[in-house]
């Protein structure tokens, strides 16, 4: 039976890992009541990785909302609420209860550059009379109609009011 301890990278809390059946991930809930993060625990390859540093196989990167990542993919990503009992038509459909969040919200556009890397574009596709109402925010500032936000590590999108981070 494999051990392995980790450090919550929410509360920062630290935690020992039990995998008695030999599984080569675990998707792991912090034990904290007053944190609650989602952690995927990797055993095959002797790293453990958190659910914020969560690798994808396309290297393109992925948004990290209530500790859980949503993988992007090379091309056209929509984002959005998930509605309630339908499907929506998001490609990213977050399951948030924030009504302020459009169940089409904003558009993130990824590039593999000649070089290699990635290129990363948000912008916000409401209808123009909902942009009035709660503006999709990048770092706390505010996305115009005519914006499109070249992505960095890190970054903090809002939309709504339902913050998501940005991982590559």
């Amino acid at each position: 039976m494999e051990k392995k301890t980790i450090r919550c990278p929410r509360c920062r809390g630290v935690l020992e890992v039990t995998n008695p059946k030999g599984e080569p991930q675990l998707l792991i809930t912090c034990p904290n009541p007053a944190c609650g993060a989602k952690m995927r625990v990797t055993f095959a390859t002797g790293d453990t990785i958190l659910a914020d540093r969560q690798p994808h196989d396309d290297q393109i990167g992925h948004l990290l909302f209530d500790g859980e990542p949503y993988a992007l993919s090379e091309g056209t990503n929509t984002v959005g609420r998930k509605p309630k009992g339908k499907n929506g038509t998001a490609t990213i459909q977050l399951p948030t209860d924030d009504h302020s969040m459009s169940r089409l919200h904003a558009q993130i556009q990824v590039t593999r550059l000649k070089n290699g890397r990635i290129k990363a574009v948000l912008s916000d596709i409401r209808d123009k009379e909902k942009m009035e109402q709660r503006p999709t925010l990048v770092d706390d500032e505010p996305l115009q109609p005519e914006d499109a936000i070249v992505l960095a590590h890190g970054d903090i999108i809002t939309l709504g009011e339902t913050p998501i981070k940005y991982m590559r």
